[in-house]
């Protein structure tokens, strides 16, 4: 009998033991795409609904845990644009505004002469109109949530609106936002002449030198700190320790997995402690009875991350329909999570296997014998 055949004939003898131990690799693996998955999909989803502006530069308030929980002065949007290289600045309020039916939905604020109201795609209807108040155009993901038409009414933070337009965005965020003008969100948040971060265009963006002198400009003219867009949320507290958080949970829980392989193989080779001293007897080296225990942990490991990156997906996707998580984040874990915590997984469940094969090899043959 050769190593893998021996490896899976024992794992068949044990046929329950066996189908708990892959059952339990399958889940830490699949709770590890997800949850690192939805780390990366937060920043992912940000970084798309900037990208869709179209904005090269994000500016916040210095020293903010919260970048989103921040605000800054209106006024400073004024300054901004008087440095050299600088095309177009725009101040955005965020609010998280209660809604129809105790829903919740992010309220985006611009003002009046706001380029992204120019730049906005719309599916169908009109924007506001300068000094135009109490209407909204909606996102067309919210819409549909909703049950929402042209012309009808929505409530944000008890003040009734009328929508007017519907939004065609591709990103996920900007999909489920209400866009509302800039006067009317201030006045409903009690933050008159605040914003929460300002976007910047400049005039050359495929020059890095440009891009770093505009931003020590910014961060010279108030205090303020400049990101690139795609970087805006590298510095929000909040939001990396929820990433240090799902991160740790994912790894503690891939280790679990390691921990049920060793825990099956152990067991194994207490129960068959006869069998390993005829092996001995009858000439198995040391290193060929390890080798069928690694290769035993190996088949365990390979199953269990199949299954584990179907529940991985699956557990996404699941993440995703949850309301309050995908209205602003599409958990998507990409190929390359997928492949590299398959392989993880396996190789952590080789090495968890190291050690019971140890154990078999320091069997003494006539003893174990005599101990069957």
């Amino acid at each position: 009998m050769n190593v893998a055949g021996l490896a899976f004939r024992n794992l068949r003898r044990r046929p329950v033991r066996s189908a708990l131990t892959i059952l339990g690799v399958g889940f830490a693996v699949g709770s590890f795409i997800t949850l690192y998955g939805l780390s990366g999909s937060v920043d992912d989803n940000a970084r798309q609904s900037a990208d869709e502006r179209n904005a090269h530069l994000t500016v916040h308030r210095r020293g903010a845990a919260e970048i989103f929980g921040s605000t800054m002065a209106e006024t400073i949007g004024s300054k901004l644009t008087t440095i050299p290289g600088v095309a177009v600045v725009s101040g955005e309020l965020l609010v998280l505004a209660a809604t129809d039916g105790g829903a919740h939905v992010l309220a985006v604020g611009w003002a009046d002469d706001s380029v992204f109201w120019k730049d906005a795609p719309l599916r169908e209807g009109r924007r506001p109109r300068p000094g135009e108040r109490k209407v909204v155009v909606i996102g067309n993901d919210i819409a549909i949530s909703l049950g929402k038409r042209l012309g009808d009414s929505i409530s944000l933070m008890d003040e009734n609106f009328q929508i007017i337009g519907v939004s065609r965005y591709t990103s996920l965020i900007s999909r489920n936002a209400i866009l509302v003008p800039l006067a009317d969100l201030q006045d409903l948040s009690f933050r008159t002449g605040l914003v929460t971060f300002f976007y910047v265009r400049v005039a050359h963006p495929e020059d890095p030198a440009a891009i770093k002198r505009i931003s020590r400009a910014i961060e010279a003219k108030a205090a303020v700190t400049v990101a690139a867009s795609e970087a805006m949320l590298q510095n929000d507290r909040l939001l990396g320790m929820t990433r240090a958080v799902s991160k740790a949970m994912a790894w503690i829980a891939l280790f679990m997995g390691v921990l049920m392989v060793l825990n099956t193989l152990l067991m194994a080779v207490l129960e068959r402690t006869r069998e390993i001293g005829i092996l001995s007897a009858i000439g198995w080296s040391p290193p060929r009875i390890m080798g069928a225990l690694v290769v035993e942990g190996m088949i365990l490991s390979m199953i269990g991350s199949a299954i584990g990156i179907l529940l991985g997906i699956l557990g996404s996707r699941l993440l995703s329909a949850i309301p309050a998580i995908g209205r602003y984040i599409e958990v998507t874990p990409t190929a390359g999570l997928i492949a590299a915590t398959a392989l993880a997984a396996v190789g952590l469940g080789m090495v968890g296997s190291l050690y019971p094969a140890w154990v078999a090899t320091r069997l003494d043959p006539a003893a174990a014998l005599e101990r069957a």
